[in-house]
């Protein structure tokens, strides 16, 4: 009952949400403010309601209000979103768009790829805290003609604080919580003549919560972040820009009990995790032409070492080189963009000689032709394509696109409409395998296939108001089955699946940005499954309702945030020889909630609540939740 009666508090405040919509609506229909230039959804300056995707922005205001530790607190139950964590924070945490697999979703940080290559090129978000991030923007939907492979599910950006730039000042950040959770973070900015610089540095460190189901063994976590960038305009003409960005981990992680139960059992496990990104830029804008080019050369680097009771246990490197030609033109009323890109990826898995031996160095390169195109093709309707070829080392040459319409109705309301296809190389896990004597590679996988179509509508009733609704369809093809008994070897393997995955669904918005007061209210529906079997760890429902509001005492503000995920399905492995049980995982709702006080200009305290209920739940089968957290910080602006 209590997971089914904060449910229903969504679906009402949406509802009374929306007759307020209406009566404003009806009152003063005025025409719609260009929101902001999406980062993500074209390389061409476009506004985000000219383009036939769906997304969702959430601001620097909105995370200072949230006082969010990590970027899971901001994301969860946004729509199309699951998220999954097996625990406290630190924890791995996973994410899925639209149903799709958690290495479907290409995130991006100041621009920069940052999915895991060693990790099977997914992104574990338990590692990104919210302090130093000044944007996020998720688009979703089919996005490899403009940034590649990986992009099925959407594509997540995350601007920081030195990446987005700002007025000059500094800001020192303390917080201590429950579970000793202690936090320092310091963020800067500045500028001299034509040079702008900014920095920041984050540090935090946790006892953590129980993982395991039994026993007493808090899985503790610390996170270092820093990074900064500069920005140099030499003339008119010519600019420069550097950017860096570093995370050092360190987080527990405890067993599983393969004897007795096949669940986590408390254990002396640690993996230290670094985190390296940098890239450097040149952007060309010759006077009095519509013409600009711009070079970007891009590194990124993760490596994970494990260690069981002080024991080394493994652990991989994945490096990413890539050099970015982008070259932009306005033509007979078109904004055009192409250009060439190269990328390097570089592969070293690390491993004890036991079951055959799994150390290993691999590596592709892939040079990619793209361009795009946008333009009012006829009256209020904005036309969109996009479209990408990619020649890979070991692969077949891959082609992929992406296009779309959007009619203006009037200066309410708008439709559009878009067609997508997208891809995902195999990892080189899937590849060259892990230990040889229980799991071979396939050299031979091709690259999975996702096809989608969505049609979505717009509102904007005032400088207020404004709502998206919209559906998408899309089917995957030569899905990648990393499960598969090889019967001439008796080894697992990896194969390309002959079916075809089936991922639709049902998103919508609501959002309300009045003098002081902020509201989003969304719900999805998402139906994920192959040969009508439900995919696992996705939710059918999901629905959230965040404020934050100026409260009538000066200086005083709040923010809450209510986010419901649906029953979803997920797989346990008892011990052998017993066979793998599909188990359902029950709804809930967490709800999180911060209150801030600015004592005067430059000084300002929060209280912040991570599941105030102290809800019972599990993202994963056998995984603990995350508890009731709560944390008192004190920031000081110069």
């Amino acid at each position: 009952m209590k997971n089914q009666s904060s449910f229903l508090l969504l679906p009402a405040a949406t509802a009374v949400l929306a007759s307020l919509t209406c009566g404003v609506a009806l009152a003063a229909p005025a025409p719609a403010d260009i929101e902001t230039l999406t980062v993500t959804g074209t390389r061409l300056p476009f506004d985000l309601d000219q383009l036939a995707a769906a997304s969702t922005v959430i601001d620097q205001e909105e995370i200072r209000r949230s006082g969010a530790l990590q970027i899971t607190d901001l994301l969860r139950a946004l729509p199309g979103i699951t998220i999954s964590q097996s625990g406290s924070p630190g924890a791995l945490t996973e994410i899925r768009v639209r149903g799709s697999e958690t290495n479907h979703l290409l995130v991006l940080i100041d621009g920069v790829v940052a999915n895991d290559i060693g990790q099977g090129s997914a992104i574990d978000l338990a590692h990104l805290t919210a302090d130093s991030i000044a944007r996020i923007e998720l688009l979703r939907g089919a996005q490899s003609a403009l940034w590649g492979s990986g992009a099925i599910g959407g594509v997540l950006s995350i601007t920081t604080k030195a990446g987005a730039g700002g007025q000059d000042n500094t800001s020192v950040t303390l917080g201590i919580g429950t579970d000793n959770t202690t936090q320092v973070a310091l963020n800067a900015a500045g500028s001299q003549d034509n040079v702008q610089f900014a920095a920041y540095a984050d540090w935090q460190e946790t006892a953590g919560d129980n993982i395991a189901l039994t026993g007493d063994e808090d899985d503790g976590y610390r996170n270092i972040t820093t990074g900064g960038s500069l920005n140099w305009a030499m003339s008119d003409q010519h600019a420069f820009s550097a950017s860096a960005r570093l995370v050092d981990y360190t987080t527990d992680y405890d067993a599983i009990d393969n004897i007795t139960t096949g669940l986590p059992v408390d254990a002396a496990n640690v993996t230290d995790g670094k985190q390296l990104s940098g890239q450097l830029g040149w952007q060309f804008a010759p006077q009095n032409s519509d013409y600009t080019s711009q070079l970007q050369l891009q590194y990124r680097q993760d490596e994970n070492n494990s260690s069981a009771n002080g024991v080394f246990d493994g652990g991989t490197t994945g490096e990413r080189y890539q050099v970015t030609w982008i070259n932009r033109y306005a033509l007979a009323g078109w904004q055009l963009a192409g250009g060439l890109e190269y990328l390097e990826r570089q592969f070293e898995q690390r491993g004890l000689n036991l079951y055959g031996d799994p150390n290993q160095q691999q590596q592709d390169e892939t040079v990619s032709l793209f361009g795009e195109a946008g333009k009012e093709v006829v009256s209020d309707v904005f036309a969109t394509i996009s479209a990408r070829f990619d020649d890979n080392s070991e692969f077949d040459d891959a082609f992929s696109y992406r296009g779309g319409l959007t009619w203006q109705l009037d200066n309410t309301y708008s439709v559009y409409t878009s067609l997508g296809k997208a891809i995902k190389t195999p990892t080189f896990t899937e590849r060259f395998g892990y230990y040889p004597e229980t799991f071979i590679g396939n050299p031979a996988l091709e690259p999975e296939q996702s096809l989608e179509w969505e049609v979505g509508g717009r509102a904007s009733w005032n400088k207020t108001w404004s709502a998206e609704v919209n559906y998408f369809n899309a089917r995957l093809e030569d899905e990648i089955n990393g499960f598969v008994f090889d019967p001439v070897t008796y080894l697992s393997t990896a194969s390309n699946k002959t079916g075809t995955s089936r991922r639709e669904g049902l998103e919508t918005q609501l959002n309300y940005h009045g003098d002081g007061v902020s509201v989003r209210a969304t719900y999805s529906y998402t139906d994920a499954s192959e040969e009508d079997i439900r995919e696992l760890r996705r939710a059918y429902h999901q629905a959230s309702v965040t404020v934050s509001a100026d409260l009538p005492i000066e200086g005083l503000s709040a923010y809450t945030k209510l986010a419901y995920t649906g029953s979803r399905d997920d797989i346990f492995y008892p011990p052998y020889p017993a066979v793998s049980q599909r188990v359902g995982l029950q709804p809930y709702t967490l709800i999180s909630a911060n209150l801030a006080y600015a004592v005067n200009a430059n000084l300002k305290v929060a209280l912040r609540l991570d599941n105030a209920l102290d809800e019972s739940y599990q993202d994963i089968v056998g995984y603990s939740q995350s508890e009731r957290r709560a944390r008192l910080s004190t920031t000081y602006t110069f």
